[in-house]
């Protein structure tokens, strides 16, 4: 054998030892819960997120309170919070990896989509028009392909960026059909969508394009989607789910997140299913419906026999009632409301300011 041989025979040994390293992470230590990816190229496979993270508004980091229980910060930017200078989103969302390192955080980033696209994209893509909290918003119809250039080129500067990030535990799938630019849910017209295009198999064709991108842009960092039924089919994310379960690193997030809502609820019941199969098999993320300091009666269903009062009557026992019963339901301790067994437990909880500055909650918030 050659020199030129013997560097070619053992660069590929190499190359196998780094993905087998990686894939078999999760045999080499018995005591991990959750699995670790097959292959995420040449570097460490990042861990499945897990723990306490914050959802607050700007400046997330830098607003962080300092309390043991807090593992991370949600992260959000409307992908136009600098117009069409993506070069300004990138360094917006590096000043809060950057800020997170230092403050021994963690980051969920999401980028928001829908009407937050930059006027520069739906200037190139075809228009859907609708109403946001009652006043006028436009969306790219989701698979026009000038808006899927943009975007996979979006998520491709991010990836390429960030996806190394030490800071970075888990990003935030997008899409166009998003009446919020965040979640899942897409509470537009039906029919007027249909006249502009709409099929099925359109949106679930592009949402499998944008998540390939994430995927592929991604390979270190897990990925998460937020499930709300689209026109009361779970269709569109059970497509997604269908595509990237086996890999171990796509998890599933409800943002409407309580008890009542995995049992009744048109845009919310018929995702169970899936926030459950992720819990089991990679991650699943609860940013609860309401915060249990302020709002505990957001977690009522007189019908389930869910009482924490209503809202212009309720106490600090349903306060207590609804934080401690709702996170023993999301953790597979106990069940309240008909379920047949306790639930596969959520890794996240994405609990709201008024939550995590709350004494009375940091001990059970520790224990998550």
């Amino acid at each position: 054998m050659n020199s030129h041989q013997r560097i070619a025979t053992y660069s590929l040994l190499l190359i196998s030892l780094l993905f087998t390293a990686c894939g078999n992470s999760k045999e080499s230590n018995p005591d991990e819960q959750m699995p670790e990816m097959t292959a995420c190229g040449f570097g460490q496979c990042k861990p499945l997120p897990a723990g306490v993270y914050e959802s607050a508004g700007l400046d997330p980091v830098g607003n962080a309170p300092d309390v043991t229980s807090l593992k991370g910060v949600l992260v959000r930017f409307s992908w136009k919070a600098c117009g069409d200078d993506l070069n300004c989103l990138l360094e917006m969302v590096q000043q809060q990896l950057d800020s997170a390192t230092t403050a021994n955080l963690k980051v969920a980033l999401m980028i928001l989509d829908g009407d937050e696209a930059p006027d520069g994209v739906k200037a190139q893509c075809s228009i859907f028009d609708y109403l946001k909290r009652g006043a006028p918003a436009s969306m790219c119809l989701a698979w026009d392909e000038n808006y899927l250039t943009a975007k996979i080129a979006m998520i491709e500067a991010l990836g390429l960026r960030f996806d190394s990030h030490p800071a970075l535990a888990y990003v935030y799938f997008t899409g166009a059909c998003s009446t919020n630019g965040a979640e899942g849910h897409c509470r537009i017209d039906e029919d007027a969508y249909t006249t502009a295009g709409y099929t099925p198999e359109k949106l679930i064709g592009a949402y499998k394009t944008i998540m390939s991108a994430y995927r592929s842009a991604f390979r270190k960092t897990p990925i998460a989607f937020e499930a709300h039924a689209i026109f009361e089919s779970a269709e569109p994310w059970q497509s997604l789910w269908d595509q990237e379960s086996a890999s171990g690193r796509v998890g599933v997030a409800s943002w409407w997140c309580a008890e009542r809502l995995s049992i009744n609820g048109n845009d919310t019941a018929p995702v169970w299913h899936l926030v459950q199969e992720a819990a089991e098999t990679s991650f699943a993320v609860c940013q609860t419906v309401g915060n249990f300091t302020n709002q505990p009666y957001r977690f009522s269903d007189q019908s389930l026999g869910l009482d924490y009062g209503v809202e212009d009557q309720w106490n600090n026992n349903d306060s207590q009632n609804a934080f401690e019963q709702t996170l023993n339901w999301m953790q597979g301790i106990n069940v309240h409301a008909g379920q047949p067994s306790v639930i596969q437990r959520f890794g996240v909880l994405e609990s709201w300011s008024d939550d995590i500055k709350n004494p009375d909650f940091q001990n059970r918030l520790e224990l998550f």
